[in-house]
């Protein structure tokens, strides 16, 4: 067996490398493309007739064809001949296995639609993949470029598909089995095939090498005239070179000057010679005398550095010359090449003797070639200098073989030739320039050996001048309309072949036709007998539901099988009528008499349903199945058929189909199992909560989707309630079959027999565990703050009213701590909230773990916590609220580039007995933190009955209320003072206004008892709003009676200063009403302008706009104050009254007024002084000069109405 494979595959291998080498011979330039690839057809002919065991054949055969066009000479030639020979053993077992997977093979190729598909799919989609994987991988080896694989994919699959169309039948008429069927078509098809093969091969062969010539002769011709400008422009510069030797040698005494004027004027320079030099001869004795004038004659060493010339007998040291930066950039401290020696080194000196010798131009390699980066790229040819028979000077051009040589090859419209020259002066000879180097040039197939020589000589040199093919000449000359005639041709050819096959086949086809209808004819007649005995048989023993019948052409019944009594109520004898005599007229019967119809006509006709009145009135259905009787013309005689009474079996198939399309599209999970609990039934919504098929679960219990954590009661308590006969419902913890737990609401129930007994459960069951955890994540938000994951304000309140009501009853004692944290303002006006949200988090985890676990940490809102510490003592509690003020005080928060420490206030206070409710407790813990934030901050206060700083802060909660109830009801009241003017009485009386509140009582409180509560609790910018729209109103509606009133000072808060509202709301009451912004001045504290230096500077750019005046009030109490002055827009300082009350007693209060308003004075500020409570103060001002003055002296505050009234006055 061994050696039979073995035979085949070295035969196989022998015939499939000759018709490569023969199929070869089509090949085209430049592509290398095949027409026609014959031996794709012999391998799969091959592989059909012997089988997959020849495919290392193949395999062997193609890789030794590739070997013989590519070689093995690298990795890559390699991997792409085993490619090769693996595409095309792919290609074999492909063809091979589509052709039987399609029932293509085996066959006898006799039929015109088997011929069709077994070109289409062996030749056409056969060869499409293979040719795809081979291009693919020349692709990915670099052998193919995107621009080239399209074509290379094309010819691939056509010249494979065209031998496979051509040769495969060719091998299997000459080899396949059995013979008898296959070789009566040699004489018919493979003579003629081959015959044409091979006449057109001959043609095409003939036809090639005519086209060969014309090519060959272009190429020639192209190679000539670029030779012919390459020699032409070489004599150019050989001329350029002698033009510039005679320029010198009539101007020896030319200057660096004179030459840069000569290389500018120089027509090619910069395009084709790259540097100019001009050496000049200097014998050894006058070296001394010219390296003092111009600098040592150097030359280079061994090692490549520049070094002073060693002493000769002369030297050319080079005077002029002009060479690229970029070239002489390998130099370290020189930037030209002057006062080299242009024949230093041994093979310079001996150039030099040479030319000395012959007296004409040689070729020498430039002085800086070995220090370039790429060497080798230039040349220099020196042309020399005699007088008499003494060599003076040498004239040298540097040109790039790439700059000379490739601009002339460029020059063309398009580049036909690549060129390659050669020094062959001696051996080895050295290539000098390659057009083609480092270009990535596909192989032009078929062009290889052309290529033109030509020699010139340059000096003393031998230049051999190479010229090629380029791609872009080969693909102007390429053969591609050639190889699609030829491919066309053979197309025609496979076409013919398939036409051969298909004539020669259709004998045999007629042939094997008649014997098959004679054998058939025979059988059928037997078939025929024994079915009419059958059937006699099998009419007379119907019962029950089935029917016979037959009935002619007229449609009247002929026959009825005696069931029809049973079924209907009709004797045979009495049924014997036309068809349509017992059926009603329905829709249904409408469509069966359509297809009686089609079966008197012959026509075959699908099972189809009738409806049919029995003969006591009732309706039934039948299913029929019926077929025509033909005689021996092919005409119908009759109909025979079969009925079924289906009436019961439709009626409960609809009651089914209904129940399971509920069950089938019910949004539950519904499971059916045996009484043993076996599952039988899931519907599709049990096996998408599941993951497990139906399949999976059919035959098992349902304990598969057991997640293992419902407790063992659960399922005892359910098993018992069922096999009591009651439903169970219940919620369970399954796990799908990828291991992920979910939550069940199930609903089950027994199914019972006709006597009472269980046979089988039914489970209904609903994925709830989204609203399961929607409704604990619901709970959870509902409980605890989204920020920091602590207990929020609702649960918190919820477990301290329990607490408290705990602690009456138990008579026990817990403590609560409410905490504010300190300077967390500061983070967030500078990170901004993000940061402060963050600092929130870790605050609250690092709280949370210096408590006890079984305390209450919850947030309260804003920055405030607080702690509920159950069955706690107050020594314990304070010990506790100390942990975390030393755990915070170590805390660092770091955002981005800042880094802030961390304070907290604590209110501590106990709950017992005594305490009435969980707000007495909240408010309590309240005022004992702010208590200490009062005291210092970052300190705990525990609250006591006695403590006077709570008493204080009672006291600003309860004016904190009472402000609010007076804005809403509007009970505060307007009161001004007036500003008298001291050194100017022609100046007009200026007035404060002042703030008075009225108590509910109606006693007049002064602002000094409730704005440090307004401050306090954020209601000053309120207050603020109010005065001004008051003011403004008052104002406005008296604005003809107060002509002789200079201004009105309105005082404002810090608050409000940085309240953008606040400034957009004064802005506002400006542009809507009359009021004269000229008499209105804004009063603001020194303190509030520097704790708001920017806001405060924006505030007053913006009112000054509308005439408004600013003064800076209590000015002198802070420490800043005159540095600050300088960028504040204010037009007034009102001295503070602590240094104005005491001026008379205290030399330094009075140094300070004085100094106050020289500064004042300096700067273009009026002044004001405070507190003028005497006549000896009120002189002492006006002696120093200040500009006003207001107190109490002067007048008392009163209220605004008074205004008008002083004016009556």
């Amino acid at each position: 067996m061994i050696r039979n494979v073995l035979i085949g595959n070295i035969l196989l291998v022998i015939c499939y490398f000759i018709a490569g080498q023969l199929t070869l011979t089509l090949s085209l330039p430049p592509s290398g493309a095949t027409p026609l690839w014959a031996p794709a057809g012999i391998a799969l002919g091959a592989v059909l007739i012997w089988g997959y065991r020849l495919l290392p054949g193949v395999f062997l055969a193609d890789f030794l064809v590739a070997v013989g066009l590519i070689g093995l000479d690298d990795n890559t030639a390699i991997a792409l001949c085993v490619i090769i020979g693996g595409q095309a053993m792919f290609h074999a077992w492909l063809g091979k296995y589509l052709l039987v997977k399609f029932k293509l093979w085996p066959t006898l190729l006799v039929h015109d639609r088997d011929i069709l598909k077994f070109f289409l799919v062996a030749g056409v989609v056969a060869s499409f993949f293979p040719a795809l994987l081979s291009v693919a991988a020349d692709l990915f080896l670099g052998v193919l470029n995107a621009d080239t694989w399209l074509d290379s994919l094309v010819v691939w699959w056509v010249g494979s598909a065209l031998g496979i169309v051509v040769f495969t039948p060719i091998t299997l008429i000459l080899f396949a089995k059995p013979k008898l069927n296959w070789r009566n078509r040699v004489g018919s098809v493979v003579v003629p095939m081959l015959a044409l093969f091979l006449a057109l091969l001959f043609v095409l062969q003939y036809a090639r090498k005519s086209e060969e010539s014309q090519v060959l002769n272009r190429f020639e011709a192209n190679a000539e005239m670029a030779h012919i400008m390459i020699k032409g422009e070489l004599e150019e510069h050989e001329t350029l070179l002698r033009s510039m030797r005679a320029y010198f040698q009539n101007n020896m005494q030319l200057n660096q000057k004179d030459f840069d004027h000569y290389i500018a004027q120089f027509p090619d320079y910069r395009e084709n010679i790259y540097a100019v030099a001009w050496a000049e001869y200097l014998p050894n004795e006058n070296r001394l005398d010219y390296e003092r004038l111009h600098g040592d004659i150097v030359e280079l060493d061994s090692q490549g550095e520049v070094i002073r010339a060693t002493q000769r007998e002369g030297y050319f040291a080079i005077k002029y010359s002009q060479v690229p930066v970029e070239y002489v950039s390998a130099l370290k401290e020189r930037d030209a090449v002057n006062n080299f020696d242009l024949c230093f080194g041994v093979e310079r000196g001996a150039l030099c003797e040479y030319m000395q010798r012959v007296k004409s131009s040689i070729i020498m390699p430039p002085i800086l070639e070995e220090l370039q980066a790429q060497p080798g790229k230039r040349f220099v040819r020196v042309l020399p200098v005699f007088s008499g028979d003494s060599m003076v000077a040498l004239a040298a051009h540097m040109y790039t073989y790439d700059h000379l040589f490739g601009q002339l090859l460029n020059s063309f419209d398009k580049q036909w030739l690549d060129l390659q020259i050669t020094d062959i002066t001696g051996e080895p000879t050295t290539i000098l320039f390659n057009s083609a180097k480092n270009q990535k040039r596909p192989e032009v197939f078929g062009y290889q050996d052309l290529v033109v020589n030509k020699v010139l000589h340059i000096g003393e040199r031998q230049w051999q001048f190479s010229y090629h093919p380029s791609p872009e000449f080969a693909g102007q000359y390429s053969s591609w309309l050639f190889y699609w005639l030829i491919t066309a041709s053979f197309f025609v050819l496979s076409l013919t072949g398939a036409f051969l096959l298909n004539i020669a086949g259709r004998e045999q086809r007629i042939k094997q036709e008649v014997a098959d209808k004679t054998d058939e004819i025979s059988k059928q007649s037997q078939l025929l007998n024994e079915s009419e005995r059958k059937f006699r048989r099998l009419v007379e023993g119907v019962r029950d539901d089935y029917i016979m019948y037959a009935h002619d052409v007229e449609g009247v019944f002929t026959y009825v099988s005696p069931s029809i009594e049973t079924i209907l109520g009709y004797t045979p004898k009495e049924f014997l009528a036309h068809y349509t005599t017992y059926l009603p007229n329905t829709k249904l019967n409408h469509l069966a008499q359509a297809y009686t119809e089609r079966s008197i006509k012959g026509e075959a006709v699908p099972p189809y349903e009738l409806e049919i009145l029995h003969k006591n009135g009732g309706l039934h259905t039948l299913r029929i199945v019926e077929t025509p009787l033909f005689n021996k013309k092919g005409k119908v005689i009759a109909v025979e058929g079969i009925s079924q009474d289906i009436t019961l079996t439709k009626a409960a198939r609809l009651k089914m189909e209904k129940l399971s399309l509920v069950v089938t599209h019910s949004p539950n999970g519904v499971v059916i199992t045996n009484k043993e609990g076996i599952v039988e039934y899931v519907n599709p919504k049990f096996t998408e909560i599941t993951g497990y098929s139906s399949d999976e679960i059919k035959g098992k219990w349902p304990s598969m989707v057991s997640s293992g954590h419902t407790p063992v009661s659960v399922y005892k308590d359910l098993w018992g309630t069922l096999l009591a006969g009651n439903e169970w419902r219940g919620e369970l913890q399954n796990r799908k079959k990828n291991g992920e737990l979910f939550w069940a609401s199930e609903h089950i129930c027994p199914m019972f027999d006709e006597s009472g007994n269980i046979t089988h459960f039914v489970a209904i069951q609903e994925d709830v565990t989204e609203a399961k955890r929607i409704r604990e994540e619901t709970n959870y938000q509902a409980s605890h703050d989204l920020l920091t994951g602590l207990v929020n304000r609702r649960e918190f309140e919820g477990r301290l009213k329990r607490v408290v009501d705990s602690a009456k009853r138990e008579r026990d004692s817990h403590a609560l701590c409410f905490l504010d944290l300190d300077q967390f303002k500061v983070v967030n006006d500078t990170c901004g909230h993000v940061a402060g949200d963050e600092l929130l988090r870790q605050v609250g985890s690092l709280m949370q773990e210096n408590i006890r676990s079984r305390d209450t940490l919850a947030r309260l809102g804003g920055d405030e916590f607080s702690i509920l510490m159950e069955h706690c003592g107050i020594v314990q509690a304070n010990q506790a609220a100390e942990h975390v003020i030393r755990a915070l005080e170590g805390f660092r928060f770091h955002w981005e580039e800042h880094t802030f420490t961390i304070g907290v206030s604590i209110g501590l206070a106990i709950i017992d007995q005594h305490t009435k409710d969980s707000q007495e407790i909240l408010s309590q813990v309240d005022s004992a933190c702010y208590a200490a934030k009062d005291a210092g901050r970052n300190r705990i206060e525990v609250h006591t009955e006695n403590s006077e700083r709570l008493k204080q802060r009672k006291g600003e909660i309860k004016w904190s209320s009472e402000i609010s109830d007076a804005l809403d009801n509007d009970r505060f009241l307007l009161y001004v003072q007036p500003i008298v003017p001291m050194l100017n009485n022609k100046l007009k009386m200026g007035y404060e206004v002042l703030l008075r509140l009225k108590m509910q009582d109606g006693t007049i409180t002064p602002p000094g008892a409730f704005l440090p509560a307004a401050e306090r609790y954020n209601s000053a910018t309120r207050i603020d709003r109010w005065v001004v729209q008051h003011t403004l109103q008052w104002l406005s509606c008296h604005a003809d009676q107060i002509q002789h009133i200079g201004s009105i000072a309105i005082n404002l808060s810090g608050q409000s200063l940085g309240d953008q509202a606040v400034l957009d709301y004064i802005t506002q009451q400006f542009e809507s009403s009359d009021v004269p912004t000229e008499k209105i001045k804004f009063e603001i504290t020194e303190t509030a302008a520097v704790a708001n230096l920017q806001d405060a500077t924006v505030f007053m750019k913006t009112l000054s706009k509308f005439g408004c005046q600013f003064s800076l009030d209590d000015f002198g109490s802070g420490l800043s104050s005159f540095a600050y002055l300088k960028n504040l827009q204010v037009d007034v300082l009102k001295i503070d009254g602590m240094f104005v009350k005491d001026m008379l007693d205290d030399p330094i209060d009075y140094e300070m007024v004085k100094s106050i308003n020289q500064i004042g004075h300096v700067m273009g500020l009026e002044t004001i002084a405070e507190f003028v409570e005497n006549d000896q103060i009120l002189e002492k001002l006006r002696e120093i000069g200040v500009d006003y003055a207001q107190g109490y002296h002067l007048g008392k505050p009163m209220p605004i109405a008074n205004i008008l009234n002083n004016n009556k006055n």
